[in-house]
């Protein structure tokens, strides 16, 4: 009997010890939303600096058309000829988040959503709707972006 005990002990000890003692709060959505909002905020503004100052230093983007981008200097030249090209209206940006969710652990999470732009073409401002994924790595304690990827349904006018 008392052998079953120690046994149950020991059993009950080690599965305590191997649960995760982070747990996911509202908290850690709230601040993967946040992070989009600024986002957002930064691209319709072309705020290069903020908005590329939420990725991890090693994230990746992969933009669609165009090749990968690792490491934040290449995100940066990704996105400062996003910024600088005159048929996208920036100020038209929009954006939607669908879902955001946080692993039980509380270090890795992610956000999807649409994001809405209208671009000039020689017949008027078209609309689009881009569909994305954005994952996040909580990084010394701050959610950081790792990994953003996003495309259309439908090809840019002309393609």
């Amino acid at each position: 009997m008392r052998k079953t005990f120690y046994l149950m002990f020991v059993a009950v000890m080690i599965i305590t010890a191997c649960q995760s003692k982070t747990k996911t709060t509202s908290d850690d959505t709230d601040a993967i939303r946040n992070i989009e909002d600024q986002w957002a905020a930064a691209n319709k503004a072309k705020d290069i600096n903020k908005a590329v100052s939420l990725f991890a230093s090693d994230a990746v983007v992969m933009e669609p058309n165009i090749p990968i981008s690792v490491g934040i200097e290449a995100i940066r030249k990704s996105w400062e000829s996003w910024f600088s090209d005159t048929t996208y209206l920036h100020h038209t940006i929009t954006q939607t988040i669908d879902t955001i969710e946080v692993s039980a652990s509380g270090d890795l999470g992610y956000a999807r959503g649409t994001m809405h732009y209208s671009l000039k073409t020689p017949n008027g401002p078209v609309e689009y709707v881009d569909k994305f994924i954005d994952i996040y790595k909580k990084i010394d304690g701050e959610w950081k972006c790792t990994v953003g990827i996003w495309n259309s349904d439908k090809p840019l006018e002309g393609q």
